[in-house]
């Protein structure tokens, strides 16, 4: 997996983790930033984009850079290595901007996060052609 694909999972893994350093002006911010992305932006474009937004929220990303090296040496569900593409980061960051009742953020629990990911895989494996084994680094 790339920096690019790990920085993008990681600010997931924070949103999922944390969600209380994501303010109502955070979502809101990050909603407006997430309308700019299109489906054939490169996930180095996304990265970085969210990378920038990070520096102007320093709660989130001072989270971001005291996860443990544990935390980020494994992707996926089941902890398989896979590659991500720009459609499914898209719909992993719409779960973000994603409102409840009054406001708050709906959280996928943890059965339904595995689902998400298990469901990235497949299409990532479909869209790339391959049939049941992971892309090789």
């Amino acid at each position: 997996m790339s920096p690019y694909e790990e920085n993008i999972l990681d600010f997931y893994k924070i949103y999922e983790e944390q969600p209380e350093l994501f303010t109502d002006d955070d979502r809101a911010s990050f909603e407006a930033l997430k309308a700019t992305f299109a489906e054939d932006d490169s996930i180095e474009k996304i990265s970085d984009t969210i990378a920038l937004w990070c520096e102007e929220h320093p709660n989130i990303l001072n989270a971001l850079l005291e996860l443990p090296p544990s935390e980020t040496s494994e992707r996926g569900a089941g902890g398989r290595s896979t590659r991500l593409n720009p459609k499914e980061v898209l719909g992993l960051l719409d779960n973000i901007t994603r409102s409840g009742p009054a406001g708050r953020p709906t959280r996928l629990d943890p059965e339904e996060t595995s689902e998400l990911l298990d469901n990235i895989v497949r299409e990532s494996e479909t869209d790339s052609g391959s049939s049941s084994s992971p892309p090789q680094k």
